[in-house]
Parts: C-alpha cells; sequence; structure tokens
C-alpha cells in the first residue's frame, strides 16, 4: 500500500481500561480479528493493579499494531480516553468500551461510508444481557438516517462510540474531563455542533455488553441522571433555545419525579410522542400504589 494512502486511511481504536483484564481481552481480540488490516490499537490503562499492564506489554511486543498507555495514579475514563486520542496516528479514530466487543467487520463499515461532509458516523448495536440475550438496539430497519446537533439536544441517538476524524476530536479537546456522566453524548453533541451532520448506520457493528437485567441501568447511579442532564444542557447552553431549555427543565422534573400532568400533555402534543405522558401516569399511579 502507498505509504501516503496508508497513512490517510489508518484506523486508530483507544480503550481506557481499569482492572477489567478479563474483560478486556475479549474487547482487544474484537479489534485484533477486523477485516479491516489498517488499525493500531491504543490501550489506555487507568492505573490498573490487575496485571493489565503486565499483559498489555507483552501484547506490544508481540504485535506491533498495539500501544500502551498508563496513568500512574487514576484519573477517571475521560482523562484516560484522551490519553488515547491525543497520542493516535491514525487518520480515523473511533473507540470501544473495555467490557464491549466489535463485530469483525465494524470499521470497514466505517471507512467504506466515510465522507469528510459528516462530523462522525455511527451504528446500530447489539444489547447483551449476561452474554445470552441480544436485541438491536435502534431497529432502524435498514434505513441510513442523518442528523444534525439539534437532534442531540435531549437524546443521545449516536450511541456510546462514533467514528470521525482524529483530528476532529482533538479540535473539539476530546472528553471533557470535569463531566461525571452522559460524556460520550456530551461529546457527540459538541462534534456535532462543531462539524454539522452525522450519519447513523443501520448496520450492527457493535455488542454492548450488560451483566445485569435488562431492566436495570448500565451506568452507576451513584450519580443521577438527571443531575447529569441537566449538567449537559448548562455546559452547552449556547445551543438550546428558550423553548429548548424549557423541555430539558421538563425532563429534568420528570426523571424526579416532580413532573405534572399538564406540562406532560403539553410537552407529548408539542413534541408529538404519549411517551411524556405516558411516564408521567406510570410514576403517578406507581407512587399512589405505594401509599
Amino acid at each position: 500500500m502507498d505509504s501516503e494512502i496508508a497513512k490517510k486511511t489508518k484506523v486508530s481504536v483507544y480503550i481506557s481500561t481499569h482492572n477489567r483484564l478479563e474483560r478486556l481481552k475479549r474487547a482487544i481480540r474484537s479489534v485484533l480479528s477486523q477485516d479491516y488490516e489498517n488499525i493500531e490499537l491504543l490501550i489506555c490503562d487507568d492505573a490498573s493493579i490487575d496485571g493489565t499492564q503486565e499483559y498489555i506489554m507483552s501484547l506490544c511486543r508481540e504485535d506491533s499494531r498495539v500501544r500502551y498507555f498508563r496513568n500512574d495514579v487514576n484519573k477517571g475514563a475521560c482523562a484516560t480516553r484522551n490519553l488515547g486520542i491525543f497520542n493516535a496516528s491514525g487518520y480515523f479514530i473511533t473507540g470501544l468500551d473495555d467490557d464491549d466487543e466489535f463485530m469483525p467487520n465494524r470499521l470497514s463499515t466505517f471507512v467504506s461510508n466515510w465522507d469528510d461532509k459528516y462530523s462522525f458516523l455511527s451504528c446500530d448495536f447489539y444489547d447483551c444481557y449476561n452474554n445470552i440475550k441480544r436485541r438491536s438496539h435502534y431497529k432502524r430497519k435498514n434505513k441510513e438516517v442523518c442528523y444534525n446537533y439539534k437532534d442531540l439536544l435531549f437524546d443521545n441517538i449516536a450511541s456510546n462510540q462514533v467514528f470521525t476524524l482524529t483530528e476532529r476530536m482533538r479540535e473539539i479537546n476530546g472528553f471533557d474531563v470535569s463531566v461525571k456522566r452522559l460524556q460520550d453524548w456530551d461529546t457527540w453533541l459538541r462534534l456535532a455542533h462543531h462539524f454539522g451532520i452525522f450519519k447513523v448506520l443501520p448496520e450492527i457493528t457493535y455488542i454492548m455488553h450488560h451483566d445485569h437485567s435488562p431492566h436495570e441501568q448500565r451506568v452507576s447511579k451513584n450519580y443521577p441522571f438527571a443531575l447529569a442532564l441537566n449538567e449537559l444542557s448548562q455546559r452547552n447552553l449556547n445551543l438550546y433555545n428558550n423553548d429548548e431549555k424549557k423541555f430539558v427543565d421538563y425532563l429534568v422534573s420528570l426523571e424526579n419525579k416532580k413532573g405534572k400532568l399538564l406540562d406532560s400533555v403539553i410537552w407529548s402534543i408539542k413534541r408529538k410522542h404519549a411517551k411524556y405522558s405516558i411516564k408521567y401516569l406510570q410514576q403517578f399511579f406507581t407512587k399512589n400504589n405505594q401509599r
């Protein structure tokens, strides 16, 4: 392959990890077995003490595609992801959570669909519970859809990982290390606002593993979703008009179980979706049944 072509088609994959070596091994295998060959894998270790360092250093000696970066002290997922982003040598970049895995065609799907007019690409994915139950998350029925940043104001429709140009992730300074929850959503929102429309592909190329039942939250509840959602809008306040900010305030109140029936009806009409009224009624009847 011509050196200039190789440079412009190389994909960097970063994995942030902390003390999850056995799951990390599965994630690594899924990257190194991609049907797209021009890759590098950046393992970004947030001060693991479970043998991760020794395992990855050995892997680096065996496979030149693997690079290793390590925090001496725990700095959190965002700072650790940024280790990969700012050390990547690929023209393109994407991430992988250490407990998830790529389907074999993930990177080739992204590269073959790339166009510089998109701020990023994302794909549908499987939800996998306890290594048994799989289901397509978005169920988009083979339709690729383009969106802009406005479509990310109230929901992360782009999933937890996207594919973009490395220089673009650097231009927005990567992940915001101050964000405690919804870090991926915050990053994709800034990326789409800065670089324009993004495309969501219908192909399922990612497996998101959940070591719990489908009814439990994947993310720790130590930091409330309502608080994180409010902080997301406050950090990006310039992206929301007055009506959109009011809608976020309503969503926060609904998450806090303080929503009102009239507000729920109004927003269901405005947003053309009955789910807000339904959620309010579910909360209302649950609350009354507990009395």
